[in-house]
């Protein structure tokens, strides 16, 4: 159930909550916002939810018990289509491709595989730059495999190369300027730069000793990672000496949480263990914002995506003892001199701006005239005491 409201802020809440809604599931592992900010896309262990964001409802869901619990996703788009595809990876070892059919938008399977021994896959990464036809994908596994697909307009996967790290187990993963592929591992905290197309290890460093979660500025050579402990520590790219560290306030438990980039890389977002989700200014780390997920508890996923100046943000917590999970859909306008009308920002982060400004304007004029009332009251007070003392003397 998708439900609009209202949430109180001041002027330096610059987030504003387009909705929320309750996908019939106890976990959400992942969640992927689409390259046109259109949908969004929730998984865990109840299949697939897909939401239209303008439209604050559900479009459909997909459940394939047989190939596991998802536990990762990414949207991708194809030069041969105008939908864009749902990529997802599951607990046993599969990798999905939905498309919505043209007739009824309903979403489909068009493709299927069970990877290599069918562990889990950790983490996929979609070839943004891909000049071919079809889709490039790059997939880690639970067992070490790394491997990288391309999707052909068949909707055929055909592997390009696969091989296993010496103990590292992906965490994350992703494309780098169209020539190789970075591999975050989880429990050692190495970065290993691969050669896309043979799999060749072009080099390695550490960074830190646990990596929850990480992602890549790949126009500014920066990556953030989870660092499990205390907040997110921002790298370059190719080293392992850290630039500046995010800190979050101190978690009750050292858990993984998934980081962001969002406002053309301005800004870096995570998860926390305390219902916030954090925006830290990316050069100074001072905290933006902290987006209230939830009054407590987990924000373990996130999902982050700049369209056309609007910076959309979701965020998922677990059920805690209910059926149901909430996830929650944030914007701010970053660059307001980007037309978002050739875009499909939602429609709703303009409109609860609007409202936002209008409660500030009324915040501000209830405050103006309880000043004004007490500054009178204040004044014949004094007159009130004056005349008194005068008549006594």
């Amino acid at each position: 159930m998708f439900s609009r409201f209202f949430i109180s802020s001041s002027a330096s809440k610059r987030y504003r909550c387009l909705g929320s809604f309750t996908p019939n599931t106890p976990s959400i592992q992942a969640l992927s916002i689409s390259n046109d900010g259109s949908l969004v896309a929730c998984g865990g262990t109840n299949g697939i939810y897909f939401w239209k964001i303008d439209e604050c409802k559900e479009l459909t869901s997909y459940s394939h018990d047989a190939l596991g619990t998802v536990s990762c996703m990414t949207w991708i788009k194809t030069k041969h289509t105008t939908a864009e595809t749902i990529c997802y990876g599951t607990g046993l070892g599969y990798l999905v491709f939905l498309r919505p059919n043209p007739a009824d938008q309903q979403f489909q399977q068009i493709c299927a595989r069970r990877l290599g021994s069918a562990f889990e896959v950790t983490c996929l990464a979609w070839d943004k730059g891909w000049l071919k036809s079809g889709a490039r994908i790059a997939v880690g596994m639970r067992n070490s495999v790394v491997e990288v697909l391309e999707l052909d307009t068949n909707a055929q996967l055909q592997s390009v190369f696969a091989g296993q790290l010496n103990a590292t187990v992906p965490k994350s993963i992703a494309f780098v300027q169209h020539e190789s592929v970075h591999i975050f591992g989880l429990y050692d905290g190495k970065v290993i730069k691969l050669k896309d197309t043979t799999g060749a290890v072009l080099s390695e460093h550490r960074c830190g000793a646990v990596i929850g979660c990480a992602a890549v500025s790949a126009r500014r050579e920066l990556v953030a990672i989870d660092n499990a402990t205390d907040g997110f520590t921002l790298y370059p790219l190719g080293s392992g000496n850290p630039i500046r560290t995010y800190f979050t306030d101190p978690p009750s438990v050292p858990v993984p949480k998934q980081v962001a980039f969002g406002e053309d890389s301005k800004v870096v977002i995570g998860g926390s263990d305390c219902g916030m989700v954090y925006v830290f200014e990316r050069r100074s780390g001072l905290i933006f914002e902290k987006i209230a997920h939830a009054s407590a508890g987990l924000v373990q996923t996130i999902d982050v995506r700049d369209v056309g100046g609007c910076c959309i943000v979701a965020s998922a917590s677990p059920a805690n003892g209910r059926r149901k999970t909430l996830v929650r859909v944030w914007a701010h306008q970053f660059d307001t001199k980007n037309d978002t009308k050739s875009t499909k920002v939602p429609k709703g982060s303009r409109h609860w701006s609007v409202c936002g400004g209008i409660m500030r304007i009324l915040t501000t004029s209830f405050m103006v005239i309880v000043a004004l009332v007490a500054g009178c009251w204040l004044q014949a007070n004094v007159v009130s005491r004056m005349a008194e003392h005068v008549y006594r003397h």
